[in-house]
């Protein structure tokens, strides 16, 4: 990828990549949701420096241009123009208890961006004590992925370090050899002409006449959704993942496939239908010099399976592999491949998904400050907005394996999360016992302690 990261003039106003263009809309359509609101917090105990954590915060700002991007529009076309560094704002902010702390918290995670500011993410850090403090940030998607949330910690965590050691914090960062408006401007390059014609045939092809998974099964539903929103998450056998893992590495699929196989099969089981077909994300970070910026990089990808021919569990595995690597090799912003198939649209909602499948582990998943002398721990917070009917992701954390479940209060309630988790796991340990057992036996297997149920009444 040509260019470097040079100087930028502030007038100077610069195209948006597919997959800003996209979160734009939403934004014009669906005004202060927090539906792609990015919100993480951290517990910080020990003596922290205050002044140092903003000052290494101004380096990562100058450094990394999206952070300081303004989003607006001309007549009806958005650009983007980046804006001069600056001091970096880290409001600081007393609380008096754990209840003033998760009201504050809540309070910054729904709070609306003005992405016209040039404000696209918020820091704010809260005091319950001398030694004691609650980092919040905040990240309008527009401007972030999980890849860059770690990116982001790693800057903050090592700026800090250098100051507090009186050394040059710009050293201790890694150069950045081409900004984030060069990849959007080269990512609108790329995708064009019969490269790209036969890109989109791949998926004209893979994606025609297939379903749209409508988990609710019909319940009536807002014509305008609200986004409301809940998340379960439950702790899975860590000797699950260790055999899941074994399992896939011997059947040389990887670990995402066979958990999406099982995935499949409980959609399947809940629409009634062999034909099926869910969302998952791809890093979108090909080009090694993109991967010490922070930015949206992530693209969506459609993953379809059939069951009509009552495949063994590790087959319908090594299917899902191969179409997710045919996915990869195939990759196009998922808005083109939107524009070009055309499907019919309802508003505010995925016009070719609306549930999806991640896997998140390592370089996707946020981290978490490294201060020296501070100890640092997650604070669970969830905004309540999603944007889809229901995200299922498995986490690798560290010796843990989680289960998420976020799914829309207007279709689902807490009964249907805690049943599909159940069916998942039910699912996932009978593909390890049998593996190569067919998915009606699997399903039949698994339906008496895990079944679809009703979507219920929305909390």
């Amino acid at each position: 990828m040509p260019g470097s990261v040079g100087a930028t003039d502030p007038a100077e106003r610069y195209e948006l990549s597919s997959g800003q263009e996209a979160l734009w809309m939403f934004e014009q359509l669906a005004p202060g949701t927090a539906a792609y609101h990015v919100p993480l917090a951290f517990r910080l105990r020990g003596p922290m420096r205050t002044d140092l954590l903003r000052a290494a915060l101004t380096v990562v700002v100058r450094r990394q241009e999206v952070l300081r991007t303004a989003f607006r529009e001309d007549d009806g076309e958005p650009y983007q123009q980046v804006l001069p560094p600056g001091e970096a704002e880290l409001p600081l902010y007393e609380v008096a208890d754990g209840d003033e702390l998760a009201a504050a918290l809540h309070r910054e995670a729904r709070e609306p961006f003005d992405l016209a500011a040039g404000r696209p993410f918020r820091l704010r850090l809260f005091r319950l004590g001398p030694e004691e403090h609650v980092l919040s940030l905040v990240m309008h998607h527009i401007a972030t992925d999980g890849w860059s949330l770690r990116v982001l910690t790693d800057e903050l965590s090592a700026g800090y370090a250098a100051l507090l050691a009186g050394t040059d914090p710009e050293a201790a960062l890694p150069e950045l050899p081409v900004p984030y408006r060069r990849y959007a401007r080269w990512q609108r390059d790329c995708f064009q002409g019969p490269e790209l014609e036969e890109l989109l045939g791949h998926w004209a092809e893979a994606l025609r006449d297939a379903p749209t998974v409508d988990l609710a099964d019909g319940r009536p539903r807002p014509r305008r959704p609200s986004f409301a929103a809940d998340r379960l998450v439950v702790r899975l056998d860590p000797g699950l993942r260790r055999a899941l893992t074994e399992l896939a590495r011997a059947a040389r699929v990887s670990l995402f496939s066979w958990l999406g196989a099982a995935f499949s099969l409980a959609l399947t089981e809940r629409t009634g239908r062999p034909d099926t077909a869910f969302a998952t994300l791809l890093a979108g970070r090909g080009e090694p010099e993109l991967e010490p910026l922070i930015g949206y990089f992530v693209n969506m990808v459609v993953l379809r399976t059939d069951l009509a021919d009552d495949p063994a569990f590790c087959e319908l595995a090594a299917r899902l592999n191969a179409a997710n690597l045919r996915a990869i090799d195939h990759e196009v912003p998922f808005a083109t491949v939107v524009r070009r198939l055309a499907p019919a649209r309802s508003p505010g909602r995925n016009p070719l998904a609306r549930v999806t499948l991640q896997l998140r582990t390592g370089g996707s998943s946020p981290g978490r400050p490294e201060l020296p002398g501070v100890a640092c721990e997650d604070v669970d917070l969830y905004p309540g907005q999603h944007a889809f009917d229901a995200t299922v992701t498995f986490i690798e954390d560290g010796p843990d394996f989680l289960l998420s479940i976020e799914y829309s209060t207007e279709a689902f309630d807490a009964p249907w999360a805690a049943g599909l988790a159940d069916q998942l796991r039910g699912l996932l340990r009978a593909a390890v016992e049998r593996p190569g057992a067919r998915a009606s036996r699997l399903l039949a297997r698994t339906r008496s302690d895990s079944h679809p149920g009703d979507p219920g009444a929305a909390t």
